[in-house]
């Protein structure tokens, strides 16, 4: 057994975080689980397009996103359970736009047939500094510290995800 596999996080990861009620938390989790999808969507299509080598690290990338997803699903549901989640207008939702993550309009991200290794990565750094952005612009909105402490991890996770796809340039 691996013991350096960490345990999945539950809601009950964020029992503590449950009371807060601020519809910026919502908003931000809303908006992060949108863009964690489409990150791990991206990174799962051109993932074909790429050398073996960068393939693996793009499947890793994937499956990064998807963690993060998952945790924050499981933050949406500890606020769900306590009655704390508010579906949002789209007043409140304007409020924080989703960062356009890739370059065109499409989404998901259109890859021509002929982008390059190069084009796609820097297309991924792209959006990884865009989401870092956006969770950090999330955490200076929330008010409960510990929750801005959360965020900023976020932001982290993402600036080591584009120090990883620089790292392949």
């Amino acid at each position: 057994m691996n013991t350096n596999t960490p345990a999945p996080v539950t809601s009950d990861d964020f029992s503590t975080f449950a009371q807060i009620t601020d519809p910026n938390l919502v908003l931000g989790l809303a908006l992060g689980m949108e863009i964690e999808t489409r990150s791990r969507s991206y990174y799962q299509s051109v993932a074909q397009h790429m050398a073996p080598d960068k393939r693996l690290i793009l499947k890793f990338l994937a499956n990064e996103e998807l963690d993060h997803y998952k945790t924050l699903r499981a933050f949406q549901t500890a606020l769900q359970q306590q009655n704390n989640w508010v579906e949002l207008t789209p007043q409140q939702r304007r409020r924080f736009r989703l960062p356009r993550l890739y370059l065109g309009k499409r989404s998901p991200p259109f890859i021509p047939d002929d982008a390059t290794e190069t084009d796609i990565i820097l297309a991924a750094m792209n959006a990884e500094k865009k989401a870092e952005q956006f969770y950090l612009r999330v955490g200076s909105k929330v008010k409960d510290v510990k929750t801005q402490l959360f965020f900023k991890a976020l932001a982290r996770f993402e600036r080591g995800h584009y120090n990883v796809l620089k790292g392949l340039l």
